[in-house]
């Protein structure tokens, strides 16, 4: 319960926009030569709501042919002294045992909002499994590669976004003209409808 698999069947196609992105990504995520040991680590997407991160996410994983685990916070949280901590170590061991994969981590501005105050209010746990988890982003040397989606990142702390946690932080915005138009046409694909002029 810790790691949820993604069983969806989403693909790059099914995303109207986000070319740059899918670019980048498409080439971070091919074979490298063999001895190259300098792996991707990750990407931080950030933007408002219904812009596409969380699909994003889901997609890459079936588009690059990797497994797509999903890490919910919220259920790391354990009730018993320790076991938030043996929890999130856990997670990440599952994460680093199925390499080559993609680990999504949704709306972390939430999960991690509380880091800042820990020592006050939870005593110390929410910045324990914070601390866990930027150990596990700068050191790993497993084929997972991280995405974590954030609506405000002002409410994250800064050294989780900072250079070597991540291969680069995008702002995904609300879709230009052309892209409407690209993520219309999907839509009348994919429901066979017509399209009438107005």
């Amino acid at each position: 319960g810790l790691l949820q698999l993604h069983r969806g069947g989403e693909r790059f196609d099914d995303l109207g926009g986000l070319d740059a992105l899918k670019a980048f990504c498409r080439r971070a995520l091919t074979t490298r030569p063999a001895g190259d040991v300098v792996r991707p680590r990750g990407i931080m997407l950030l933007g408002v709501p219904g812009t596409g991160k969380s699909a994003f996410a889901r997609a890459l994983g079936n588009e690059m042919q990797r497994p797509t685990l999903v890490m919910d916070v919220g259920s790391l949280l354990g009730s018993l002294v320790g076991s938030t901590e043996a929890n999130v170590r856990q997670a990440l061991k599952i994460a680093d045992a199925m390499a080559p994969c993609v680990l999504f981590c949704d709306e972390l501005e939430k999960a991690l909002a509380g880091s800042a105050s820990s020592g006050q209010t939870d005593s110390g746990v929410s910045a324990r499994l914070f601390g866990s988890l930027l150990t596990w982003l700068s050191d790993h040397q497993s084929d997972v590669f991280f995405i974590g989606t954030c609506n405000d990142i002002s409410k994250l702390p800064p050294e989780f976004s900072r250079a070597e946690r991540m291969d680069g932080v995008f702002f995904i915005d609300l879709p230009s003209v052309a892209e409407k138009q690209a993520i219309w046409s999907m839509y009348l694909k994919k429901f066979s409808i017509a399209d009438q002029p107005m």
